[in-house]
């Protein structure tokens, strides 16, 4: 039988299939056949030796290689496969770009997923997950947290790491500064609404035209002064209530108005005609025959067509001051 060693004294390097080993290496192997085997031993065995620091063998049972600290086993790959899958039996924290790894995976780098529909999923048996940014510690830290079947984005503040800026309800409510929304977008707080404050919510720039809400006004700005408030302004109708304004008519309102002066400028001519020369003014007797036939003033529309068509406010005025 012949065993392929060679020895070096000048390196003082041993080959096992080379007759030239490394200067670099104590012991090099060369084959383009065969491979090297470990030590193999039952993880029951593995425990009962009395290791030197650096002793490796191979774990049949755990299917792994471990190597002793000189106190003790610690495993050499961390990584197990089960079939096609790929596991890591570490009990720490696994880094990728970096060794000091202060969660379960840390990697010092970017994530791309590359699939037809790319998916990051959240799952476990708890009512809360979350995805969090944590900067620079002078820096505002935000979350999209999943809590009690509601999404919240959010900053890191509050019992549960997050306050309530906005919510997306498990019935697709949303919610801005409330954790229950009442309807499709619910906005709770702010400031109320003037020149210098924007309200609950803004539609527009604070330096030009803009319009605030509050939960009860609105108010038509441009940069810091009151501006006009048009409604349809490109046309259609204004309606208050459930009133429907017929055609020609701008707005209706169902229900009472009430203001402190209301200013109506007819485009007709005011009754200031009867006061012309050549007006035709109907004797006493002809207009106690009027009233008598038709039980109503001429000129004025009787109770049935004001039941039917209501009073135009300018109109009337003209036809009361023709009677004055």
């Amino acid at each position: 039988m012949t065993l392929g060693f060679w020895f070096s004294a000048f390196s003082q390097g041993v080959g096992i299939g080379t007759s030239s080993p490394s200067v670099s290496a104590i012991l090099e192997l060369k084959s383009s056949t065969k491979g090297l085997i470990f030590p193999r031993t039952s993880t029951t065995t593995r425990l009962s030796i009395a290791g030197a620091k650096g002793l490796v063998v191979y774990d049949t049972t755990a299917t792994q290689f471990f190597y002793h600290t000189g106190g003790i086993w610690k495993a050499l790959d961390t990584w197990g496969t089960n079939g096609t899958h790929i596991y890591s039996s570490n009990s720490g924290n696994v880094g990728i770009g970096n060794y000091l790894p202060a969660y379960k995976l840390s990697v010092n780098g970017d994530i791309y997923l590359n699939n037809t529909n790319p998916t990051i999923r959240l799952g476990g048996s708890s009512s809360q997950a979350k995805v969090s940014w944590e900067l620079e510690s002078n820096t505002t830290d935000f979350n999209i947290t999943q809590f009690l079947n509601q999404l919240y984005i959010s900053r890191t503040t509050g019992f549960t790491g997050f306050v309530n800026d906005l919510v997306v309800a498990d019935n697709g409510y949303i919610g801005i500064g409330t954790s229950y929304p009442e309807t499709r977008l619910n906005v709770v707080g702010g400031t109320d609404v003037g020149i210098a404050s924007g309200g609950f919510i803004q539609l527009g720039a604070a330096n030009a035209l803009n319009i605030g809400f509050d939960n009860n006004e609105i108010q038509a700005r441009n940069n810091g002064v009151v501006a006009r408030l048009h409604l349809n302004n490109g046309g259609g109708t204004v309606q208050i209530g459930n009133a429907i304004a017929p055609a020609s008519y701008s707005l209706a309102v169902n229900g009472k108005i009430i203001c402190e002066e209301l200013k109506v400028q007819p485009s007709s001519q005011w009754a200031d005609y009867v006061f012309a020369e050549d007006y035709s003014l109907r004797s006493y007797d002809e207009l106690r025959e009027f009233i008598r036939t038709h039980h109503h003033l001429p000129n004025i529309p009787d109770a049935e067509s004001i039941k039917k068509d209501g009073i135009k406010v300018g109109d009337m005025q003209i036809r009361m001051m023709e009677k004055i």
